[in-house]
């Protein structure tokens, strides 16, 4: 996924459908960098990826430049080394003044700073009017990172099934509730989330992930908006 479509009519159902696939994507993609450690088998899986080289964002552009060339160059026991730098900045292991990525909306639009609260209640009730009990096979709170990027990705997939399944009004419904769901929480808190791993990481991997998450929201707005437009052109 690089840059937005640059205005660019898209002629058919499939280059649409192509477009949102690339977001889910990309959206499980950054869910999973913030899940968990990282394992030797997504190391490997991402070893086998390629990433653009030219994209309409800044941001983005460089993080996956930055990716790429970690990908090539790792340091010695690589795996031992995210593992120290994902402690530090997602849970603040080591740090005992200064900036701390806690992955958690609640941390970021509480006046409390603290997790469980009332961002978690509304992600909870947004998962839940979907049916969706839990989109996370781990115990963390509703309002994490992870399980935000991973409804989105969600969220993509079932416009993507409503196009194939040739009903563009179900799809344009999941591009509207996308749109609220992005504007009333990711991009609230993410961004400065991300500024805040760039501050206390040390390895260029997690650099290059909260460069990549920034310059891809940055773009969703747009890109949301020409997909609602291309799809009920159709209708």
């Amino acid at each position: 996924m690089c840059g937005r479509t640059g205005g660019v009519v898209l002629e058919s159902t499939s280059e649409i459908v192509s477009l949102i696939a690339n977001r889910e994507n990309l959206y499980r993609l950054l869910s999973r960098f913030y899940r968990i450690e990282i394992d030797e088998a997504f190391l490997c899986q991402l070893e086998g990826m390629t990433f653009p080289e030219d994209c309409n964002d800044a941001d983005l552009a460089e993080g996956y430049k930055m990716l790429t060339e970690w990908l090539l160059s790792p340091n010695e026991d690589p795996l031992t080394n995210l593992a120290v730098d994902y402690a530090r900045v997602f849970l603040g292991a080591g740090i005992f003044e200064g900036p701390v990525a806690y992955p958690y909306e609640s941390v970021y639009t509480s006046k409390e700073r603290l997790i469980m609260q009332e961002a978690r209640d509304q992600v909870l009730a947004i998962y839940r009017a979907k049916g969706l009990e839990r989109i996370a096979t781990f115990e963390v709170p509703e309002d994490h990172v992870s399980i935000e990027l991973e409804f989105m990705s969600h969220l993509c997939r079932e416009a993507r099934e409503a196009l194939l399944a040739g009903d563009p009004a179900r799809a344009v419904v999941s591009f509207k509730e996308q749109r609220e769901f992005l504007d009333n929480h990711p991009l609230k808190w993410i961004p400065a989330f991300c500024a805040d791993i760039e501050a206390c990481a040390t390895s260029d991997f997690y650099l290059a992930v909260a460069k990549m998450t920034r310059g891809f929201l940055n773009m969703e707005q747009s890109i949301i908006e020409e997909l609602v437009e291309e799809t009920m052109a159709a209708l």
